[in-house]
């Protein structure tokens, strides 16, 4: 019983939450703003397709049953007007006001999409409405928002702690994806053999045009072991206090690498970046000026 407390309940800087809501809502902010110029053409009834379409095209996908509020709406206005509320519920997250109330409706819209478009979802999607099912149950620091964290980024007295339930399950969560990634990918027969960087490079995917992968395929092939090594270490790298800054680097080259040779990458990058403020304690990105308030994980 001990050990559990000390897992998922010990008290943590009540700002660690804050600022992970704060950094989620503001790439939900962006994830919204994204869907917002295309949303009647994928979610509505006047879109590619009908919502009896896309039931049918979620369950053969994904085996499971369409459940979205966009398979009810059949005004493209409602369709952007539910779009756009989402928006404004990231801004209230942001600012701290209504937090709860507005994730739950952003879970709801960007459960909806998934159901309603998953022909258009990509990887990221899950991560993010998995993170919005995790906070939803957690602290969320509602009492600070991005002035007063700023203004009272040095303070060290009256410093509310929370559990670290919420925290935790995000960082499993990171441990998850990078691990998973790794396993699939060791069944892959072009990332087994080195060469999945290259005809990834060559693809539609990759930014730059032309055959230059080929002629530096030596080398990408071992960048292609390399981001396997790499995918291992970040999460391990985070969870240990010692190394922490070491993951951060590796963590935010490795994505702005990512984002910067594919196309469409970049909101993936961003989500698994701000992921790793779920390992950060506030004194680490400059939020307090003592480094003994509190050495919990």
């Amino acid at each position: 019983m001990k050990t559990f407390c000390s897992i998922w309940l010990k008290g943590v800087d009540q700002r660690r939450y804050a600022i992970f809501r704060i950094g989620f809502a503001i790439l939900m902010l962006l994830h919204f703003g994204c869907i917002l110029p295309y949303a009647v053409s994928l979610l509505s009834h006047e879109g590619i397709s009908p919502s009896s379409m896309s039931a049918i095209g979620f369950h053969e996908i994904t085996g499971g049953i369409s459940v979205s509020i966009f398979n009810l709406i059949t005004s493209p206005l409602l369709v952007n007007l539910a779009v756009l509320l989402a928006i404004i519920a990231c801004l209230l997250m942001i600012s701290g006001k209504y937090s709860r109330i507005s994730l739950i409706y952003c879970f709801i819209i960007q459960l909806s999409f998934i159901h309603r478009a998953p022909i258009s979802t990509t990887g990221w999607d899950t991560i993010i409405t998995n993170i919005c099912l995790i906070l939803i149950f957690s602290p969320l620091g509602e009492s600070w928002g991005p002035k007063n964290l700023i203004k009272n980024r040095l303070q060290i007295d009256s410093i509310c702690e929370n559990p670290r339930y919420g925290l935790v399950l995000i960082q499993m969560q990171v441990f998850v994806i990078y691990w998973q990634t790794v396993l699939q990918k060791m069944g892959d027969y072009y990332w087994a053999n080195g060469e999945s960087i290259t005809y990834f490079l060559l693809s539609h995917h990759g930014r730059f045009s032309g055959q230059w992968p080929v002629n530096v395929h030596g080398l990408l092939d071992k960048i292609n072991y390399l981001t396997l090594l790499t995918e291992l270490a970040i999460p391990i790298l985070l969870w240990i206090s010692k190394t922490r800054k070491i993951g951060l680097v590796i963590g935010i080259s490795f994505h702005v690498c990512i984002a910067a040779l594919g196309i469409n990458l970049f909101l993936f990058s961003l989500t698994m970046i701000i992921c790793y403020l779920a390992f950060l304690k506030p004194w680490e990105i400059g939020m307090g000026k003592y480094k003994n308030i509190s050495q919990s994980n």
